[in-house]
């Protein structure tokens, strides 16, 4: 199984991923300097907020890619025959790829995530502000939660991948559930603020609560806030939010391989 993991981690950066990513980072960069300069009073801290909430959008793209181009082709080309005929099961071979994507999407967010850190740090120095953020502990905290987040939509979309038989599915509907599973949270608070139409309350409350049973609430992961602003890490709710990241992650992954080992290829 392992073998099939660094095979799936040589295929996905043979690809045009990582070139990609390399674009996609130096844009990522100019945009937080320039959203940061726009800003009088706390430059470092819109720079910040503009380059996570641009790194989560970005790597997002990137896992649901390495997703589709790890086993939805597969599945198309039909090359997924000389795959299963190594000595594995289905099912580790599916947990082989979801460890391919899932280290992929860690080193892309180790790429990214330094190179914001330096840039920061550089930016820093020349436009200082009276509280600066948090870009120790609390930054590679906000680092943990995006890629909690990815591993989720990663499961997600291999769930879509071992059942579809158009390649582009995973990554379209994966992207749609990564949209709806983090704006559930944010969406729900904001319909039980005063700031809420009665009638938006009313009409769409009842339907978002149910959500809660089959959709995760992603928006417990984004802990930006520490980094942005050097909060208190709240422990209980995050150790919560892993739990319920992780239980979702082995729920999706293991109904992906169910399904995988009854599917037939002929």
């Amino acid at each position: 199984m392992f073998e099939l993991t660094a095979l799936g981690m040589r295929a996905g950066i043979r690809g045009q991923g990582f070139r990609i990513l390399l674009l996609i980072t130096l844009a990522l960069l100019g945009v937080a300097l320039l959203a940061g300069n726009f800003s009088g009073r706390q430059p470092l801290t819109v720079a910040l907020d503009v380059g996570l909430s641009g790194l989560r959008f970005v790597l997002l793209l990137m896992a649901l890619l390495w997703v589709q181009d790890l086993l939805a082709r597969d599945i198309e080309r039909k090359t997924i025959y000389f795959l299963l005929a190594y000595p594995v099961t289905r099912s580790q071979f599916l947990f082989s790829r979801f460890l391919a994507v899932a280290v992929l999407s860690g080193g892309a967010l180790v790429f990214v995530g330094l190179a914001l850190w330096l840039v920061l740090y550089l930016f820093g120095s020349s436009h200082p502000q009276l509280q600066p953020p948090a870009l120790g502990m609390p930054y590679m905290m906000s680092l943990l939660g995006i890629w909690l987040d990815l591993l989720v939509v990663v499961a997600f979309a291999i769930l879509l991948a071992s059942i579809s038989t158009t390649p582009y599915l995973p990554l379209l509907l994966g992207f749609a559930f990564a949209l709806a599973a983090r704006g559930l949270g944010p969406t729900i608070s904001h319909l039980r603020s005063a700031r809420s139409d009665p009638l938006h309350e009313a009409l769409f409350s009842p339907v978002l609560e149910h959500a809660y049973a089959w959709l995760p609430d992603l928006s417990r992961l984004d802990w930006r806030a520490l980094a942005l602003y050097g909060l208190t890490p709240d422990m209980p709710a995050m150790v919560l939010a892993v739990l319920n990241a992780a239980a979702y992650i082995v729920l999706l992954l293991t109904l992906a391989a169910v399904v995988f080992q009854r599917r037939n290829f002929t």
